[in-house]
Protein backbone atom coordinates (compact mmCIF):
# COMPACT_ATOMS: atom_id res chain seq x y z
CA UNK A 1 0.00 0.00 0.00
CA UNK A 2 1.36 3.40 -0.95
CA UNK A 3 0.62 6.84 -2.30
CA UNK A 4 2.51 8.95 -4.82
CA UNK A 5 2.64 12.59 -3.76
CA UNK A 6 3.34 15.72 -5.79
CA UNK A 7 3.67 18.74 -3.49
CA UNK A 8 2.21 20.83 -6.30
CA UNK A 9 1.21 19.99 -9.83
CA UNK A 10 -2.14 20.86 -11.40
CA UNK A 11 -3.18 22.61 -8.17
CA UNK A 12 -1.31 24.88 -5.77
CA UNK A 13 0.89 23.59 -2.94
CA UNK A 14 -1.58 24.41 -0.15
CA UNK A 15 -4.47 22.82 -2.04
CA UNK A 16 -2.48 19.61 -2.30
CA UNK A 17 -1.51 19.88 1.37
CA UNK A 18 -5.16 20.04 2.41
CA UNK A 19 -5.68 16.83 0.47
CA UNK A 20 -2.58 15.37 2.14
CA UNK A 21 -4.12 15.96 5.56
CA UNK A 22 -7.19 13.91 4.67
CA UNK A 23 -5.15 11.15 3.05
CA UNK A 24 -2.53 10.74 5.76
CA UNK A 25 -4.94 11.16 8.68
CA UNK A 26 -6.73 8.12 7.31
CA UNK A 27 -3.49 6.18 6.72
CA UNK A 28 -2.36 6.75 10.31
CA UNK A 29 -5.78 5.76 11.67
CA UNK A 30 -5.73 2.51 9.70
CA UNK A 31 -2.17 1.72 10.76
CA UNK A 32 -2.87 2.51 14.41
CA UNK A 33 -6.02 0.38 14.45
CA UNK A 34 -4.21 -2.54 12.81
CA UNK A 35 -6.51 -2.60 9.81
CA UNK A 36 -3.51 -2.51 7.44
CA UNK A 37 -0.07 -4.01 8.11
CA UNK A 38 2.16 -1.33 6.60
CA UNK A 39 2.33 1.69 4.31
CA UNK A 40 5.08 3.02 2.01
CA UNK A 41 5.28 6.81 1.75
CA UNK A 42 6.63 7.30 -1.77
CA UNK A 43 10.38 7.39 -1.12
CA UNK A 44 10.46 11.02 0.06
CA UNK A 45 10.20 12.70 3.47
CA UNK A 46 9.09 16.17 2.38
CA UNK A 47 5.38 15.26 2.23
CA UNK A 48 5.57 13.89 5.77
CA UNK A 49 7.18 17.14 6.97
CA UNK A 50 4.46 19.13 5.18
CA UNK A 51 1.86 17.06 7.01
CA UNK A 52 3.46 17.43 10.44
CA UNK A 53 3.62 21.22 10.09
CA UNK A 54 -0.17 21.16 10.32
CA UNK A 55 -0.53 18.07 12.53
CA UNK A 56 2.42 18.28 14.98
CA UNK A 57 0.43 16.29 17.54
CA UNK A 58 0.73 13.25 15.25
CA UNK A 59 4.53 13.13 15.40
CA UNK A 60 4.76 10.63 18.32
CA UNK A 61 2.45 8.24 16.45
CA UNK A 62 4.47 8.63 13.25
CA UNK A 63 7.71 7.92 15.10
CA UNK A 64 6.22 4.81 16.75
CA UNK A 65 4.91 3.41 13.46
CA UNK A 66 8.28 4.02 11.79
CA UNK A 67 10.14 2.28 14.61
CA UNK A 68 7.71 -0.65 14.38
CA UNK A 69 8.51 -0.97 10.65
CA UNK A 70 4.92 -0.37 9.67
CA UNK A 71 5.41 3.07 8.12
CA UNK A 72 8.34 3.34 5.70
CA UNK A 73 9.76 6.76 4.78
CA UNK A 74 12.74 8.16 2.83
CA UNK A 75 15.40 7.94 1.58
CA UNK A 76 15.03 11.12 -0.49
CA UNK A 77 14.10 14.57 0.73
CA UNK A 78 12.01 15.00 -2.40
CA UNK A 79 11.82 12.92 -5.55
CA UNK A 80 14.31 13.96 -8.22
CA UNK A 81 14.18 14.05 -12.00
CA UNK A 82 17.63 12.60 -12.47
CA UNK A 83 18.45 14.35 -15.74
CA UNK A 84 17.60 17.83 -14.45
CA UNK A 85 20.06 17.65 -11.55
CA UNK A 86 23.75 16.92 -11.12
CA UNK A 87 25.63 14.61 -8.78
CA UNK A 88 26.09 17.02 -5.87
CA UNK A 89 22.41 17.98 -5.88
CA UNK A 90 21.32 14.34 -5.96
CA UNK A 91 23.71 13.40 -3.16
CA UNK A 92 22.63 16.31 -0.93
CA UNK A 93 18.96 15.54 -1.52
CA UNK A 94 19.61 11.94 -0.46
CA UNK A 95 21.78 12.99 2.49
CA UNK A 96 19.10 15.33 3.88
CA UNK A 97 16.32 12.83 3.29
CA UNK A 98 18.12 9.98 5.04
CA UNK A 99 19.03 12.24 7.96
CA UNK A 100 15.37 13.16 8.46
CA UNK A 101 14.19 9.56 8.02
CA UNK A 102 16.75 8.21 10.49
CA UNK A 103 15.74 10.86 13.00
CA UNK A 104 12.25 9.38 12.85
CA UNK A 105 13.70 5.92 13.42
CA UNK A 106 13.72 4.54 9.87
CA UNK A 107 16.50 2.02 9.23
CA UNK A 108 15.43 0.38 5.95
CA UNK A 109 15.73 2.16 2.62
CA UNK A 110 14.99 1.55 -1.03
CA UNK A 111 16.10 3.80 -3.87
CA UNK A 112 12.46 4.41 -4.76
CA UNK A 113 12.25 6.26 -8.11
CA UNK A 114 9.10 4.83 -9.65
CA UNK A 115 7.82 7.97 -11.36
CA UNK A 116 11.00 9.80 -12.33
CA UNK A 117 11.58 10.27 -16.05
CA UNK A 118 14.31 7.78 -16.83
CA UNK A 119 17.29 6.77 -14.73
CA UNK A 120 20.95 7.77 -14.82
CA UNK A 121 23.60 5.06 -14.78
CA UNK A 122 25.26 6.97 -11.91
CA UNK A 123 22.35 6.51 -9.50
CA UNK A 124 23.23 2.94 -8.35
CA UNK A 125 26.77 4.10 -7.52
CA UNK A 126 25.44 6.94 -5.35
CA UNK A 127 22.95 4.63 -3.64
CA UNK A 128 25.74 2.18 -2.80
CA UNK A 129 27.77 5.05 -1.31
CA UNK A 130 25.10 5.49 1.38
CA UNK A 131 24.51 1.77 1.94
CA UNK A 132 21.34 1.33 -0.14
CA UNK A 133 21.35 -1.95 -2.09
CA UNK A 134 17.77 -1.95 -3.45
CA UNK A 135 16.03 0.12 -6.09
CA UNK A 136 12.52 0.45 -7.57
CA UNK A 137 12.04 1.94 -11.04
CA UNK A 138 9.38 2.16 -13.70
CA UNK A 139 9.75 4.76 -16.45
CA UNK A 140 12.55 4.27 -18.95
CA UNK A 141 12.92 0.49 -18.56
CA UNK A 142 13.07 -1.49 -21.85
CA UNK A 143 10.18 -3.91 -22.27
CA UNK A 144 12.53 -6.90 -22.53
CA UNK A 145 13.75 -6.48 -18.93
CA UNK A 146 12.03 -8.72 -16.33
CA UNK A 147 10.45 -7.54 -13.12
CA UNK A 148 13.61 -8.29 -11.15
CA UNK A 149 17.03 -7.36 -12.51
CA UNK A 150 20.35 -5.77 -11.56
CA UNK A 151 20.70 -2.11 -12.55
CA UNK A 152 24.43 -1.41 -12.64
CA UNK A 153 24.93 -3.91 -9.83
CA UNK A 154 21.95 -3.05 -7.58
CA UNK A 155 18.96 -5.37 -7.07
CA UNK A 156 16.16 -3.51 -8.84
CA UNK A 157 12.44 -4.06 -9.29
CA UNK A 158 10.79 -2.85 -12.47
CA UNK A 159 7.11 -2.01 -11.86
CA UNK A 160 5.78 -3.72 -14.96
CA UNK A 161 2.38 -2.02 -14.83
CA UNK A 162 3.43 1.08 -12.95
CA UNK A 163 2.86 2.30 -9.40
CA UNK A 164 -0.77 3.37 -9.76
CA UNK A 165 -2.93 0.25 -9.22
CA UNK A 166 -5.78 1.87 -7.33
CA UNK A 167 -8.54 -0.16 -9.02
CA UNK A 168 -9.32 -3.49 -7.34
CA UNK A 169 -12.05 -4.55 -9.76
CA UNK A 170 -11.33 -8.28 -10.35
CA UNK A 171 -11.44 -8.27 -14.16
CA UNK A 172 -9.09 -5.27 -14.34
CA UNK A 173 -6.74 -6.87 -11.81
CA UNK A 174 -6.74 -10.20 -13.64
CA UNK A 175 -5.60 -8.60 -16.89
CA UNK A 176 -2.84 -6.60 -15.22
CA UNK A 177 -1.62 -9.45 -13.05
CA UNK A 178 -1.38 -11.63 -16.17
CA UNK A 179 0.87 -8.97 -17.73
CA UNK A 180 3.03 -8.68 -14.61
CA UNK A 181 3.28 -12.48 -14.41
CA UNK A 182 4.81 -12.62 -17.90
CA UNK A 183 7.95 -10.98 -16.50
CA UNK A 184 7.89 -12.33 -12.93
CA UNK A 185 8.24 -15.56 -11.00
CA UNK A 186 5.60 -17.02 -8.70
CA UNK A 187 5.54 -13.87 -6.55
CA UNK A 188 4.41 -10.59 -8.14
CA UNK A 189 4.59 -7.01 -6.91
CA UNK A 190 1.33 -5.06 -7.17
CA UNK A 191 1.62 -1.54 -5.70
CA UNK A 192 -1.85 -0.47 -4.55
CA UNK A 193 -2.17 3.30 -4.58
CA UNK A 194 -2.16 6.29 -6.91
CA UNK A 195 -1.33 9.97 -7.27
CA UNK A 196 -2.62 11.87 -4.24
CA UNK A 197 -4.87 8.97 -3.25
CA UNK A 198 -5.36 7.49 0.18
CA UNK A 199 -6.49 4.02 1.20
CA UNK A 200 -10.12 3.06 0.81
CA UNK A 201 -11.80 2.41 4.14
CA UNK A 202 -13.00 -0.96 2.84
CA UNK A 203 -9.65 -1.96 1.32
CA UNK A 204 -9.58 -5.31 3.13
CA UNK A 205 -13.10 -6.17 1.98
CA UNK A 206 -12.19 -5.23 -1.60
CA UNK A 207 -9.09 -7.42 -1.53
CA UNK A 208 -11.05 -10.33 -0.06
CA UNK A 209 -13.65 -9.99 -2.81
CA UNK A 210 -10.97 -9.74 -5.52
CA UNK A 211 -9.27 -12.87 -4.18
CA UNK A 212 -12.54 -14.78 -4.46
CA UNK A 213 -12.74 -13.91 -8.17
CA UNK A 214 -9.12 -13.98 -9.35
CA UNK A 215 -7.80 -17.02 -11.19
CA UNK A 216 -4.34 -18.25 -10.17
CA UNK A 217 -3.59 -15.24 -7.93
CA UNK A 218 -4.01 -14.26 -4.29
CA UNK A 219 -3.34 -10.73 -3.08
CA UNK A 220 -1.47 -10.54 0.23
CA UNK A 221 -0.58 -7.20 1.81
CA UNK A 222 3.03 -6.59 2.75
CA UNK A 223 5.89 -4.12 2.35
CA UNK A 224 8.34 -3.72 -0.57
CA UNK A 225 11.00 -5.14 1.73
CA UNK A 226 8.96 -8.34 2.09
CA UNK A 227 8.92 -8.59 -1.69
CA UNK A 228 12.67 -8.08 -2.13
CA UNK A 229 13.30 -10.84 0.41
CA UNK A 230 10.84 -13.21 -1.27
CA UNK A 231 12.40 -12.85 -4.74
CA UNK A 232 16.06 -12.43 -3.76
CA UNK A 233 17.13 -15.33 -5.99
CA UNK A 234 15.67 -13.75 -9.14
CA UNK A 235 18.04 -10.80 -9.59
CA UNK A 236 20.09 -12.46 -12.33
CA UNK A 237 19.50 -10.27 -15.41
CA UNK A 238 22.17 -7.55 -15.68
CA UNK A 239 21.58 -4.10 -17.16
CA UNK A 240 24.51 -1.71 -17.43
CA UNK A 241 23.91 1.83 -18.61
CA UNK A 242 21.04 4.31 -18.66
CA UNK A 243 17.35 3.49 -18.41
CA UNK A 244 15.85 5.88 -20.96
CA UNK A 245 13.64 3.70 -23.14
CA UNK A 246 10.56 5.61 -24.27
CA UNK A 247 8.65 2.81 -26.00
CA UNK A 248 6.65 1.23 -23.19
CA UNK A 249 6.50 3.83 -20.43
CA UNK A 250 6.79 7.42 -21.58
CA UNK A 251 9.69 9.30 -20.03
CA UNK A 252 8.46 12.62 -21.45
CA UNK A 253 11.87 13.85 -22.54
CA UNK A 254 10.56 17.40 -22.76
CA UNK A 255 10.45 17.43 -18.97
CA UNK A 256 14.26 17.33 -19.01
CA UNK A 257 14.15 20.90 -20.28
CA UNK A 258 13.96 24.16 -18.34
CA UNK A 259 14.21 27.84 -19.20
CA UNK A 260 17.73 29.12 -19.83
CA UNK A 261 17.65 31.49 -16.84
CA UNK A 262 16.70 28.61 -14.55
CA UNK A 263 19.49 26.45 -15.97
CA UNK A 264 22.01 29.25 -15.35
CA UNK A 265 20.92 29.71 -11.74
CA UNK A 266 20.87 25.95 -11.21
CA UNK A 267 24.42 25.64 -12.52
CA UNK A 268 25.64 28.48 -10.26
CA UNK A 269 23.91 27.02 -7.22
CA UNK A 270 25.30 23.53 -7.89
CA UNK A 271 28.83 24.89 -8.29
CA UNK A 272 28.56 26.83 -5.03
CA UNK A 273 27.15 23.76 -3.25
CA UNK A 274 29.96 21.58 -4.59
CA UNK A 275 32.57 24.12 -3.40
CA UNK A 276 30.95 24.37 0.05
CA UNK A 277 30.83 20.59 0.31
CA UNK A 278 34.55 20.34 -0.46
CA UNK A 279 35.32 22.97 2.18
CA UNK A 280 33.23 21.15 4.75
CA UNK A 281 35.01 17.85 4.11
CA UNK A 282 38.43 19.53 4.14
CA UNK A 283 37.88 21.29 7.47
CA UNK A 284 35.73 18.59 9.02
CA UNK A 285 32.89 21.02 9.75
Amino acid sequence: LHTHWDREWYREFEVFRMRLLRVFDNVLNMLESGKIPSFYFDGQVVALLDYLEIRPEKEPLVRRLVREKRLFIGPFYCLVDEFLTDGITFRKNLEIGMKVARDFGCEDFIGYMADTFGHSQNVPKILREVGIDKCVVWRGVPSAIPAEFKFNGIDTVNLIRGYFMDCLEPEFLQKNLDLIAEKSGDILLLPIGADHRGIDEDIIEKITFANSKLEDYEITLGSPFDYFEAVKERFTTEWCGELRDNSATFILEGSYSARIDIKIWNSKASSALHFADRLQKHFGG
